[in-house]
């Protein structure tokens, strides 16, 4: 009797270890599956990487005068080898203060870049993907991307109130520490116009802090 009793208990703790086993592997397999941590940094995203002096242009309409708009400083970092991450401000003592951050990155799944900005002077999400993109690594440094993006509601836009407009980013290389980010609109409206370019801003870095 007492060595059936030893046996059962030793089955039973076999039995046991093993569905305790069965129940970890199936956990593991539930969890997503970590991120490629060998996948590189594209190199336009370490090179977008410090500290930069901003001048912003808009044009309220096509064919429009450009309008010139308060100087900005942005800061940008790499946050952990993954994404780009901007903070643009701006410049000490500006009549209009703002902030604008700013997140870009390259998706190694979808091969697309990502862009996505919140902007307090006209607090709305915007995002933006381009199209699937070969590998970043063989980009040329004057090579631009195109990222398109949604719809958003401009409050007031010119003369006009609540218009409604396609957008599209085309960020550009950085050459001898320049670099150019265009937005462009598409009023969507009944008699809605050609797209033309709304917003441009013109990247110096302001000191040979090369990533």
């Amino acid at each position: 009797m007492r060595l059936w009793s030893s046996t059962a208990r030793r089955i039973a703790i076999g039995s046991a270890t093993l569905l305790f086993c069965v129940v970890l592997a199936d956990l593991a397999a539930e969890q997503p599956a970590s991120p490629d941590k060998s996948t590189p940094t594209p190199p336009l995203v370490r090179r977008m990487a410090g500290t930069w002096k901003v001048e912003q242009r808009m044009w309220p309409d096509s064919g429009a005068d450009a309008i010139t708009l308060p100087a900005a400083v942005a800061r940008r970092h790499v946050v952990r080898g993954g994404f780009l991450e901007e903070v643009m401000e701006g410049i000490p003592g500006s009549q209009e203060p703002f902030t604008r951050i700013a997140n870009f990155n390259f998706n190694a799944v979808t091969r697309r870049y990502e862009y996505v900005s919140l902007d307090s002077r006209a607090p709305q999400m915007m995002t933006e993907k381009s199209e699937a993109e070969g590998a970043p690594s063989k980009m040329r440094e004057d090579d631009e991307i195109s990222l398109d993006g949604d719809l958003f509601v401009a409050p007031r836009w010119g003369n006009s109130t609540n218009v409604t407009f396609r957008y599209r980013l085309v960020i550009g290389g950085v050459l001898k520490d320049r670099q150019v980010v265009r937005l462009f609109l598409t009023p969507q409206s009944k008699d809605a116009g050609k797209e033309f370019l709304a917003f441009e801003y013109v990247y110096t870095r302001s000191h040979a802090d090369h990533p």
